[in-house]
C-alpha cells in the first residue's frame, strides 16, 4: 500500500517494495536469488584466500546471508546459511572439494560461522519486518489524514462517500470499492470489509476486483476501523451543524416573538380601555333591541381582547423572569371556587366540582394559582361538546393536592403531551380551535413558578390535566 503526496492512493507499490514482495511470492525467483548469492560469495572467498587466511575471508559469506534475510525473509536466509556453511567447507576447509572435517579447530571455525550465520540471519529478518510493519503503519496514517482532510472539506458526508470508498479500496489492492450505509446483509461474505466503531455499525465497505482474503486481513481490519472512526466523526460533525442551525432559528425566534409580545400587548391596551369605558357608558343610553344587541358583543369582544392581552403580558411576564409569586398558605376548595366563579355564566354551568373533605392547605400564590385553574377549565369547556360537563376533583396526594380537571374533547396523542404547553401551540387534530393558543402556557409558567407541577394525566376519552400544589398543615 502506498499514499502519495496529494493524499491520492496508488495501488502499486514502490519498486523497491514490489522486487522484495515478487521474491518472498516466487519460490523459484528466490532459490536463484540465494545460489547466487552463495556463488558469488564463494567467488569471493577464492579470490581472497591466497593473500587472507580461509577463515577470516569466510565471513564474506555473511553478506550473502544479510542480503537473502532482507530480500526473501528468514527462512531463506537460514537455507543460505546452511548453503554456505557446506560451500565454505567443500571448497576451502581441508580436504579440499569433500565434506569431510578432519580438524578440531576447522569444526570449531565452521560452528562458530554457522551460529553467526543464523543469529545474523534471524537479526535481519527482524529488522525487516519492523520496516515493513513501519512502512505500513506510515502509510495507514497517511490514508486516516486523506479521509480527515476529505471529510472536514466537504459539505455533506454523503458527497465524499464515493471517494473514501475508492481510496480505502486501493489502499487494500482492489480495483474500486463501494461504502454501504444500510443494514448489514447476514454472515460472512468474501470481499467486504465491514465498518464498525466500538460495537457501532458505521457501514460496510464492499470491494471490487479484491484479492482473495484480503477483507480479512488484520492490515484491513485496521483501515476499516479508521474509516469507521472517520464516518462517525463526519455524522457528529453534520449533527452539530444542524443543532446549531435550529438553535440560532429558535433563538431568533423567540426574541422576534418577546418583541412582538411586548409591543401588541402595551400598545393595544390603551385603545382597548377606551372601547370598554365608552361600551360601558352606553348601557345607561335608551338603545332600542338592536343596539343594545351590538353594546353586548362590543362588550364581549373587548372582554375576549382584554383577556388576549393580559395573556400576553403574563407571558412576557414569565419569559421575563418577573412573575415573582407571592407566597401564603391557602385552602384549595377556596381556590378552585373563586376560580369557577370568575367564569361566565354559562360556562360555570358545565363544571362539575368534586372536593374531598379535610383537605391540607397549600402554600404559593393565590392570584397566580386561581389563574391556572382558570386557564386550564377554560382550555377544556373549549374543547367539550356544548352538551357535555367538566369534571374538577380535588384530592389530597402524598404531600401534595391534586386538582384535576377532565373533559370529554377528542384527547390529546402521546406526542403532544408537552407540546400543548408550548405558546401559540394548537393541537394537530383540531387546528381550526378558537383562542390564541397561550393559556396552558401561562398555566404551566405559573405553576412552576410557584412550585408546583402540571401536566397531562393518561386517560381513557378525552384530556386529564392535573395541578399538583405542596401540601403543608392541616385545617
Amino acid at each position: 500500500m502506498a499514499i502519495s503526496d496529494a493524499g491520492r492512493v496508488s495501488p502499486t507499490l514502490g519498486a523497491p517494495a514490489a522486487r522484495r514482495t515478487r521474491l518472498r511470492s516466487s519460490n523459484l525467483a528466490a532459490l536463484a536469488f540465494v545460489l547466487f548469492l552463495v556463488a558469488l560469495s564463494t567467488l569471493a572467498v577464492a579470490a581472497l584466500t591466497p593473500r587472507v587466511p580461509a577463515d577470516a575471508a569466510g565471513v564474506v559469506y555473511l553478506v550473502a546471508v544479510l542480503g537473502a534475510s532482507t530480500f526473501c525473509g528468514l527462512w531463506w536466509g537460514l537455507a543460505t546459511s546452511l548453503s554456505s556453511a557446506l560451500a565454505f567447507n567443500f571448497f576451502f576447509l581441508p580436504p579440499a572439494h569433500t565434506l569431510v572435517i578432519r580438524s578440531t579447530g576447522d569444526w570449531a571455525a565452521l560452528a562458530v560461522f554457522s551460529a553467526t550465520a543464523v543469529v545474523t540471519s534471524n537479526l535481519a529478518a527482524r529488522a525487516r519486518r519492523e520496516r515493513d510493519e513501519a512502512a505500513r503503519r506510515a502509510a495507514e496514517a497517511r490514508l486516516s489524514e486523506s479521509f480527515a482532510t476529505l471529510i472536514a472539506d466537504a459539505d455533506d458526508l454523503s458527497s465524499v462517500l464515493p471517494t473514501l470508498g475508492t481510496q480505502t479500496a486501493r489502499a487494500l489492492g482492489a480495483l474500486d470499492g463501494v461504502i454501504h450505509r444500510g443494514a448489514p446483509a447476514p454472515g460472512r461474505r468474501p470481499a467486504v470489509l465491514p465498518l464498525v466503531l466500538n460495537g457501532r455499525w458505521m457501514g460496510e465497505l464492499r470491494l471490487i476486483d479484491a484479492p482473495a482474503g484480503v477483507a480479512e486481513s488484520p492490515e484491513a481490519t485496521r483501515i476499516g476501523r479508521s474509516l469507521a472512526g472517520m464516518i462517525a466523526l463526519g455524522d457528529e460533525r453534520e449533527r452539530r451543524i444542524r443543532q446549531q442551525v435550529q438553535t440560532e432559528a429558535l433563538n431568533r425566534s423567540n426574541e422576534l416573538k418577546t418583541a412582538l409580545l411586548r409591543a401588541v400587548s402595551h400598545d393595544l391596551r390603551s385603545p382597548l380601555m377606551a372601547i370598554t369605558a365608552a361600551a360601558g357608558g352606553l348601557r345607561y343610553a335608551d338603545l332600542d333591541g338592536d343596539e343594545r344587541e351590538l353594546l353586548r358583543s362590543i362588550t364581549e369582544q373587548g372582554e375576549r381582547m382584554r383577556r388576549m392581552i393580559e395573556n400576553l403580558l403574563d407571558l412576557s411576564r414569565l419569559q421575563a423572569g418577573a412573575a415573582a409569586p407571592q407566597h401564603d398558605w391557602l385552602d384549595p376548595r377556596d381556590l378552585v371556587e373563586a376560580a369557577v366563579d370568575e367564569l361566565p355564566a354559562n360556562e360555570r354551568e358545565r363544571v362539575l366540582v368534586t372536593l374531598e373533605r379535610d383537605l391540607p392547605l397549600v402554600r404559593g400564590d393565590g392570584a397566580q394559582l386561581q389563574r391556572v385553574i382558570v386557564n386550564v377549565v377554560e382550555n377544556a369547556l373549549k374543547f367539550s361538546p356544548p352538551e357535555t360537563t367538566v369534571r374538577v376533583a380535588v384530592v389530597a396526594a402524598a404531600g401534595s393536592v391534586a386538582i384535576e380537571v377532565a373533559d370529554a374533547g377528542p384527547g390529546i396523542p402521546e406526542g403532544d403531551a408537552e407540546r400543548v404547553f408550548e405558546p401559540f401551540s394548537r393541537l394537530r387534530a383540531v387546528p381550526e380551535a378558537p383562542g390564541s393558543g397561550l393559556g396552558l402556557a401561562i398555566a404551566r409558567g405559573l405553576a412552576v413558578a410557584n412550585g408546583c407541577t402540571l401536566g397531562l394525566a393518561p386517560a381513557g376519552a378525552g384530556s386529564t390535566f392535573v395541578l399538583s400544589i405542596p401540601a403543608g398543615g392541616r385545617r
